[in-house]
């Protein structure tokens, strides 16, 4: 087994230009906001009331999270990856995108897809768009369901809500379109794309590529990896309310199950939005004081508990990091 970044290479290095300076810039803005509303003793005085079921709870529900998310990548590119290999790529991949930004994260798995397993750059991609595309789905449908169930309540919201799972559903709606009629849509892209002041580009060969390689693939075998991708996405993120639940009732948060739901739903999509960076520190916080306080749940009460929340994210997200030098002594000393 190889470690998991090879001998002589360096771990992918995240940049951070002006852009995700600005980013920062808001995270910080966005975070003094809650900080303002917070007494400090209050985040203190919560460590007298930890749950401790939910808090035993806790840190395994985070680190399954871990392992279905390599297990997703490992099925989906259907034998040619080692899953201990694929499990360090998504620690990394989680590593970057919560610690420096989502940009970073994306790179990082493309890189350590191509230096680790080899995997090329168009299949790297489908599996990445497949995934994506699952998850969004999932998020979706939990979000319209959260949203009939609380839909007396979040009375504000409602015009809102209409317009995100309308055009998220559009989204997913064109998605089916392009799988079913991807060899006619993947010809007039590949027109497109191989003028010659694109073609030049090598990002552009590349996604020309993959695209012909996706008009290419077996009907079946399409199917199966839709299927796939959307099922354990699904799953996956069925787990990660768990945790987020979890996650808060451990601090003996107020809100209920669905109200948690919606929110994370909300946070789930804003996560997507490119002006968030440090696993979206600030937006995440204010977002949430601003959704809890519509189900009557002041902010005074939740500061505390989301900045609580926001600490215990970052220890698991460390926590999780020393899966890459405990698989780099492992497979160091099995290939001696």
């Amino acid at each position: 087994m190889q470690n998991p970044v090879p001998a002589g290479q360096e771990a992918p290095k995240a940049r951070f230009p002006f852009g995700n300076l600005l980013k920062a810039l808001l995270a910080l803005a966005l975070i003094w906001v809650v900080f303002s509303k917070t007494n400090f003793s209050e985040v203190w005085s919560l460590r007298a009331g930890l749950s401790l079921p939910w808090t035993l709870a806790t840190l395994p529900l985070y680190l399954l999270l871990t392992f279905l998310k390599a297990f997703q990548y490992h099925s989906m590119f259907e034998g040619q990856t080692s899953y201990p290999r694929v499990v360090s790529i998504v620690v990394w991949q989680n590593a970057l995108s919560n610690f420096v930004a989502a940009g970073a994260g994306v790179a990082s798995y493309f890189a350590l897809f191509k230096t680790e397993e080899n995997i090329k750059f168009g299949r790297s991609t489908l599996v990445f768009l497949m995934t994506k595309a699952g998850d969004l789905f999932s998020v979706w449908a939990v979000l319209v369901l959260s949203s009939l169930l609380l839909w007396e309540r979040i009375a504000p919201l409602r015009a809102a809500v209409i317009l995100l799972a309308v055009v998220i559903g559009l989204g997913l709606l064109a998605f089916a379109l392009v799988i079913v009629f991807r060899r006619p849509l993947s010809a007039l892209l590949a027109r497109v794309l191989a003028g010659p002041r694109l073609s030049r580009f090598v990002l552009v060969r590349k996604g020309a590529g993959a695209v012909q390689a996706f008009a290419e693939q077996d009907p079946v075998f399409i199917r199966q990896m839709v299927g796939r991708a959307f099922l354990l996405s699904f799953a996956y993120y069925l787990l990660t309310l768990a945790w987020m639940a979890a996650s808060l009732r451990m601090f003996s948060a107020p809100p209920g199950l669905w109200e948690i739901v919606f929110v994370s739903g909300i946070l789930q999509l804003l996560s997507v939005v490119p002006i968030t960076i440090f696993g979206s520190l600030g937006v995440s916080e204010v977002t949430s004081l601003y959704l809890y306080e519509l189900f009557g749940f002041s902010q005074d009460l939740m500061s505390p508990i989301l900045l609580a929340w926001r600490a215990v994210f970052y220890l698991m997200n460390l926590f999780v990091l020393l899966y890459l030098p405990l698989y780099a002594l492992i497979s160091g000393r099995s290939s001696r």
